[in-house]
């Protein structure tokens, strides 16, 4: 029984896919078995192209609905400065130019998965933070979104809350290169930064859950901070300027009721003490090939995390290879076997994956992700027994 029968909840449990869902997903942050690992994805536009055209199906399709997902990530619009945001035309080589609500101005380069190029950030001098004040974090715009949808989500899924996190929302003000000079020549500088973001994001957040009503059941940090050999800084800069901004932000939804789950690429390994110190409960997505792996992060912490992802996106999943696909997915689920953990790729799945092998990801996710799992059978077909 839910403790809350008004609002979105009661939405949700008036629709039974949907109470499904959050039920999936509550039994996972509770440690409990659900009746199966939860399911979600992220997709390329042209990951969807390809599909659809491959698969003759119509525009309309939604791969959500189509790949049976239980939640939907739900962000607020984050930026200090969202009036300036939008289109500012094309340059002379035809990219289109646009700021977002960071100040960042980008230019979009044509062709597959392309990642925009950064031409402009808000902050070029120290004295622009000051100059620069940050536009309220509880404005209605911030949440339009979120409350135009919401009551459609809840209908067929369970929502979870999305912001940025210390590092990935800092560095956006500044530039990457900028910001990491400034860790490493201005350290006060920059942690104001780090301080000043970490402050607005964890407004922003209240004030949505306050004029969303989302249920508080998960809030997801994205904050990308690492490559795939280590942090883009050090453990002791980390410790030093944003654990104790993540920590902050973890205990403001905490005492929500809201467990957290936090996002990195990249090889994230030696910063997982703070990351448990600081109060984060589920590790999302990690790279395999970074030498995040599931299994080996429960080897050290045992069942303190919960997990999202794993499955390769990069090597595995692009490969088509059907015993490989069998033999990753093979890998995740056997550290999932207690429960604890919610299916999808590393990351986002783009046009490099086929849709052959994305449909037999997913169907093997959702024949083998049911509990009790069957893995002698998923052994079988991964070639590992006979």
């Amino acid at each position: 029984m839910m403790a809350d029968e008004t609002g979105h909840l009661a939405t949700i449990r008036r629709h039974p896919r949907a109470l499904e869902a959050y039920d999936r997903v509550r039994a996972v942050l509770d440690g409990r078995l659900p009746d199966r690992v939860p399911f979600f994805d992220n997709y390329w536009p042209q990951f969807r192209t390809r599909y659809l055209a491959e698969r003759g199906l119509p525009p309309d399709t939604d791969l959500r609905v189509r790949f049976d997902h239980d939640l939907v990530l739900m962000p607020p619009v984050m930026g200090p400065w969202p009036s300036r945001a939008g289109e500012l035309g094309r340059d002379s080589r035809g990219r289109v130019l646009r700021r977002d609500d960071f100040g960042l101005v980008t230019a979009d380069l044509p062709g597959a998965m392309a990642m925009p190029v950064h031409l402009e950030y808000a902050v070029k001098e120290r004295r622009d933070l000051d100059r620069l004040p940050f536009e309220d974090a509880a404005a209605e715009g911030r949440t339009a979104r979120l409350v135009r949808d919401l009551p459609e989500v809840c209908q067929r899924y369970c929502p979870v809350l999305k912001l940025g996190g210390p590092f990935s929302r800092s560095w956006r003000l500044r530039g990457l290169q900028r910001f990491l000079e400034d860790l490493a020549g201005d350290e006060p500088f920059a942690r104001e930064m780090v301080e000043r973001m970490t402050d607005h994001l964890i407004a922003v957040g209240l004030a949505a859950v306050e004029r969303t009503g989302i249920p508080r059941v998960q809030l997801h940090i994205a904050d990308d901070f690492a490559s795939r050999k280590a942090p883009l800084v050090s453990p002791a800069t980390y410790e030093r300027v944003f654990f104790p901004n993540l920590k902050r932000l973890v205990a403001a939804f905490h005492a929500l009721g809201f467990r957290v789950s936090y996002e990195s690429e990249g090889n994230t390994w030696p910063v997982l003490e703070l990351l448990d110190e600081a109060g984060v409960d589920g590790l999302a997505y990690m790279e395999p090939r970074a030498g995040m792996r599931v299994e080996r992060v429960r080897e050290r912490f045992g069942d303190r995390f919960f997990f999202l992802g794993n499955v390769c996106n990069v090597q595995v999943l692009p490969s088509g290879d059907r015993r490989r696909i069998a033999r990753e997915v093979h890998r995740v689920l056997s550290s999932a076997a207690e429960g604890g953990y919610m299916g999808l790729s590393a990351h986002s799945i783009g046009s490099d994956v086929s849709p052959e092998a994305y449909d037999y990801f997913w169907g093997l996710m959702d024949r083998f992700g049911r509990y009790p799992m069957d893995l002698g059978a998923l052994a079988v077909e991964a070639a590992l027994r006979r």
